[in-house]
């Protein structure tokens, strides 16, 4: 079973994002204080990462650089969910090393999609990253 880690500072978005993976077989874990995102990715070793940009203490962009940057953690996959749609976050998204980015508001049939293509690449090592 999947582990999905979840960062986002919404409880209910962290609740709706649990549920959509959840249903689909996924085990998910959540973390709602960016400032311990590292540390559970660390502790859970997850099998992707779901990052909200906009977060109080440190953003998901700044935390997707920090993963991308450790050599342990660089492999995991990293997927930015924001309400933020623009060219500039998607752009800075993928800078900082995202592989995927998903707009809310979630449509979860397209979500799990997305996100279990991901997970397929990750498994079988593919390293292609689709602009979306």
């Amino acid at each position: 079973m999947p582990k999905i880690l979840i960062v986002d500072d919404d409880f209910e978005t962290i609740k709706l994002l649990e549920g959509i993976v959840r249903t689909d077989g996924h085990e998910p874990f959540s973390v709602s204080e960016s400032r311990n995102a590292i540390s559970a990715v660390e502790t859970v070793m997850p099998d992707i990462v779901l990052l909200d940009i906009m977060m109080a203490e440190i953003n998901g962009i700044a935390i997707c650089k920090l993963i991308k940057s450790a050599p342990e953690l660089s492999h995991i996959p990293v997927v930015m969910v924001s309400a933020l749609s623009d060219e500039g976050t998607k752009k800075d998204s993928f800078h900082a090393g995202a592989d995927e980015f998903i707009t809310k508001p979630i449509h979860p049939t397209e979500f799990m999609h997305r996100i279990n293509s991901l997970l397929s690449e990750s498994q079988t090592g593919g390293t292609e990253k689709a602009l979306r």
